[in-house]
């Protein structure tokens, strides 16, 4: 009971402690256009989110989202503007996804719909909805003792 109490802090302590590491960004990220940081750097969305795909028109909303890591490696969650309806927006990352490594493993389609993937060690949930699509990535859990 012990070890899984200081292993769930440390997984804690660890991720405050990269979430803390980031620079504020502006507002809005378009994926082929470059948004100045606080500090002068630029960010390009589609190198930060590189392995899932961002419609052409499409923005990363960087106030709602958080990113741990980048490249193909990276894991939080990416608050996208769309102005796609619903169902295009489905059909978009249902073509689109298994071309960037990920593989379906289940989807529902609706008023929400939501569309789950694996790859690797990692799980990707795309939810949409009418105001935007989010998608989370995670590493799968491991087991607790």
């Amino acid at each position: 009971m012990m070890n899984s109490l200081f292993k769930i802090a440390c997984v804690t302590l660890c991720f405050y402690l990269l979430a803390g590491c980031g620079a504020p960004l502006s507002q809005s990220v378009s994926q082929n256009n470059q948004a100045p940081m606080s500090d002068g750097l630029e960010v390009d969305a589609r190198k930060s989110f590189a392995d899932i795909p961002i419609a052409g028109g499409d923005s990363i909303d960087i106030s709602r989202s958080l990113l741990l890591n980048s490249g193909e490696q990276w894991i939080g969650q990416a608050v996208i503007q769309s102005s796609q309806s619903i169902e295009a927006a489905f059909s978009y990352y249902s073509d689109e996804m298994p071309t960037y490594g990920w593989s379906l493993i289940t989807s529902v389609q609706s008023k929400i719909s939501v569309l789950n993937y694996e790859k690797g060690a990692r799980f990707a949930s795309v939810k949409i909805d009418a105001n935007d699509i989010v998608v989370t990535v995670s590493y799968r859990g491991m087991a607790v003792d």
